[in-house]
């Protein structure tokens, strides 16, 4: 029974995403959706990639070990959309682009355009194949199938969920997942208080050695880090700044901004409290705490109600995953190959191929068992599209008339490589 209530929910909820992509005509509507994006469009695209498998069960299984300091990632999210709506927003709506590289070309020229995107692409891939194998995990639970043909189905679900409609799904899925995101971890957290009889008791009762009511338990300099790389990973992100330049105008950009920074905190602080909850209670999971939110809603909650909430973690993981593809997306077809050298109706079909490809290559890496490695070069990522994009974008915005001093345009280039040896030096 819990297999067909499994796939009869998620087969309701990718038909609802297959129906948004009906009005998908352009490549415009594809990636800006037309840029007609109200304030709350803009959050869901927002939230709907932001928060994923690592803002709810990565924050569940880090809370089980080190407590708040769990809390960062939504937090760095928060900081990073906030900094968003207050200093980015305008600039980078009143430019009408499309890309990042696009914006930061304007500045440094038309090669370092393609140069950074191209760099920021590969970063953004890494991430797109820990989705993957994060939603192929959930399908294993409930199917009991292997990494590979979980994953196939995960990369097919994902190729639905964002070659569809584009911006459009990506937005829907979204506001789906915003609902979703405080289903799932307010209702968690109500069990957990109750069931531990409030949250004094159960933080009375967590063990000695771990300072579990602060940010920095792992230790500050690491959570530091940890922080700001968060901030400048969401600054340097297509799919992020594309959600703003799809808005209807500045107003509705950073509204959109300031609403994402103001939901997301609370759902990590949700996740916090089911891990210290599950430290104290359920002790026997420490070897396997990455399972920790998928055990406590199997625990704790009826089997249909079950069913239903791992279907809502699915489609929160893939809605990460697809808005993450929609950003390599945009960055290949207008940065790399050039937008509009065909009709509307080849262009559309070309950025649908990107994306096809994109997927078949992310599902041959788990083929290939690259599975850990990719996972250790996680946050080389985070410093790669910070080096190739955060730094210029930071100079275009702040101090553009810097950009046209030719040490500065040499030291553009150059900062993403020496990023790059020292993290291999390293490894």
């Amino acid at each position: 029974m819990d297999k067909i209530i499994f796939t009869f929910t998620l087969l309701f909820f990718t038909l609802l995403v297959l129906n948004t992509g009906r009005n998908t005509k352009s490549s415009s509507d594809f990636s800006l959706g037309g840029r007609q994006a109200m304030s709350f469009s803009v959050t869901a695209t927002i939230v709907g990639t932001m928060v994923g498998g690592a803002s709810t069960i990565g924050t569940v299984q880090m809370a089980y070990t080190y407590g708040l300091a769990a809390w960062i990632f939504t937090l760095g999210c928060s900081i990073a959309c906030l900094l968003l709506g207050l200093f980015f927003a305008a600039p980078m709506r009143n430019r009408d682009t499309i890309t990042i590289s696009e914006y930061i070309g304007h500045y440094f020229g038309k090669n370092f355009r393609k140069y950074s995107s191209i760099l920021t692409s590969a970063g953004i891939f890494i991430h797109i194949i820990a989705q993957i194998l994060a939603s192929a995990a959930i399908i294993m639970i409930i199917f009991n199938l292997n990494l590979k043909t979980a994953s196939f189905f995960s990369t097919i679900l994902l190729g639905i969920f964002v070659l569809s409609g584009g911006i459009k799904s990506t937005a829907f899925v979204g506001k789906i997942k915003i609902f979703m995101l405080y289903i799932l971890t307010f209702g968690c957290f109500l069990i957990a208080l109750v069931k531990g009889n409030g949250l004094n008791n159960v933080i009375s009762q967590l063990p000695e050695g771990t300072k579990w009511l602060s940010l920095f338990s792992y230790g500050s300099k690491k959570a530091s880090i940890d922080l700001v790389s968060m901030v400048i990973g969401v600054l340097a992100t297509q799919t992020y700044l594309q959600a703003i330049f799809s808005a209807k105008n500045v107003k509705e950009a950073r509204k959109g901004a300031f609403i994402s920074a103001a939901i997301i905190p609370p759902i990590g602080l949700f996740g916090v409290f089911v891990g210290m909850y599950l430290r104290v209670y359920h002790p026997e999971i420490a070897s396997s705490n990455t399972a920790a939110l998928p055990f406590f809603i199997q625990q704790y909650f009826p089997g249909i109600l079950s069913d239903i909430l791992m279907v809502f973690m699915l489609i929160i993981i893939l809605g990460t995953g697809s808005g993450l593809c929609l950003g390599i997306i945009t960055n290949i077809y207008n940065d790399v190959l050039g937008a509009g050298k065909f009709s509307e109706k080849y262009d559309i079909l070309k950025m649908r191929v990107i994306g096809t490809a994109l997927l078949m290559m992310a599902f041959f890496v788990v083929l290939a068992e690259l599975n850990n490695t990719i996972l250790e070069w996680s946050y080389l990522s985070m410093g790669l599209r910070g080096s190739a994009t955060f730094i210029p974008l930071i100079m275009c915005i702040f101090i553009p008339g810097i950009t046209k001093n030719l040490y500065i345009r040499a030291v553009v280039y150059i900062l993403p490589l020496i990023y790059l040896a020292a993290s291999f030096i390293h490894f």
